[in-house]
């Protein structure tokens, strides 16, 4: 291969979505179907509580939130955090131990497997998981009467924006962390105020003028405005400024895991 060729590729840190990054998946999948049933509950356990408690028990007495039932105004809310929750915990805490304590990446680099693959093979995965998350949560919406319009269904592709969107900063942070519990201070000061100020229990016009811009850059609640949008059929002008915003969040989160995975696995 040219040195130009390389240098520019070197250059570029971009994932790969090619044949090594689906092995990647592979080892990912098959990892994840030793444990999926204890997954699975973690990850849902607390949305479905969150659901029955607030949409169910407090919607007797806030019956409705923008001339919406309380129960359908945050069911696409919790929908799209779960998605969030989901990606993140999984790249953040597996991330950390194929990186700090099992050399599953290593392993990797070690054998026919270049950096920009493992990133695209956690991209891809991190996306499956999304579509699983993001459609077992649907469903459970549709059984519920929670779901107004035909055009929920496209919220399944628009799990994979969210997929790229938190695999991206959930890896660097496996990357840059030294210890498990650093991982907590994202969750802490990251993703738990977003859960809580994205708009998935309140509007977010509300708040004070300064938050409401805080709020804006954050993609969660660009995420909770376009699945809310899709499942009530309600599509305002603002809908497409939504989209495109999680569209751009998305190509700019792209290179960042292969630059944290380079300085670790390379350049240490």
């Amino acid at each position: 291969m040219p040195a130009t060729f390389t240098s520019a590729r070197r250059a570029w840190p971009l994932p790969r979505f090619d044949w090594q990054a689906w092995r990647v998946w592979e080892r990912n999948a098959i990892a994840w179907l030793k444990i999926y049933k204890t997954s699975v509950l973690l990850n849902f356990g607390e949305p479905f509580m969150n659901l029955l408690a607030l949409g169910f028990g407090l919607g007797t007495y806030v019956t409705s939130l923008d001339n919406v039932p309380f129960a359908a105004y945050i069911g696409p809310g919790l929908l799209a955090s779960t998605v969030m929750m989901g990606v993140t915990f999984d790249m953040a805490f597996s991330g950390f131990n194929r990186l700090h304590r099992e050399g599953v990446y290593d392993a990797m680099i070690t054998g026919p497997l270049s950096v920009e693959a493992i990133a695209g093979g956690e991209y891809l995965w991190e996306c499956t998981r999304a579509l699983l998350y993001g459609s077992t949560f649907l469903l459970v919406l549709v059984a519920l009467g929670l779901v107004r319009s035909w055009l929920a269904v496209w919220v399944l592709p628009l799990m994979i924006l969210p997929g790229l969107i938190f695999t991206s900063p959930a890896l660097v942070v496996a990357a840059a962390a030294r210890l498990e519990d650093h991982l907590f201070y994202y969750f802490t000061l990251v993703i738990t105020p977003m859960f809580m100020f994205s708009g998935i229990f309140f509007p977010v016009s509300n708040l004070p003028a300064l938050a409401q811009k805080v709020i804006w850059f954050t993609p969660l609640y660009h995420l909770v405005n376009v699945t809310r949008a899709l499942t009530l059929g309600q599509l305002s002008p603002g809908w497409w400024h939504d989209l495109l915003w999680l569209f751009a969040a998305a190509l700019i989160a792209l290179p960042w895991p292969v630059v944290a995975l380079r300085r670790k696995l390379l350049d240490a």
